[in-house]
């Protein structure tokens, strides 16, 4: 997996490409574990091919950490990818643009 960040005031984005599942979303945690200061996370999926379970528990604990809905945004979501978030009803957990 392919992760690039770049912080914009409070907000943290996250560009992700390839496959979000076990081993890359412990990856990514420790990634993301490493940055401070930022309110607002809001991930890039255009090139993610894939999301499992552990891909999305890691979504749901910064949706927790953060504090609420708004505070976690999915943008350029490929249609496989909104498939899995509807089906889990993920996709009413988070903003989706």
């Amino acid at each position: 997996m392919n992760i690039v960040k770049t912080k914009e005031g409070s907000t943290l984005k996250v560009a992700l490409e390839g496959r979000l599942d076990t081993i890359t979303s412990e990856e990514l945690s420790a990634s993301l574990s490493a940055e401070e200061g930022f309110e607002t996370i809001l991930f890039d999926m255009e090139k993610l091919e894939y999301l499992s379970s552990s891909g999305l528990r890691l979504l749901f604990a910064y949706r927790k950490k953060l504090g609420g809905k708004d505070k976690v945004i999915l943008v350029h979501v490929n249609p496989l990818v909104t498939e899995i978030l509807r089906v889990t009803g993920f996709d009413q957990q988070v903003t989706i643009q």
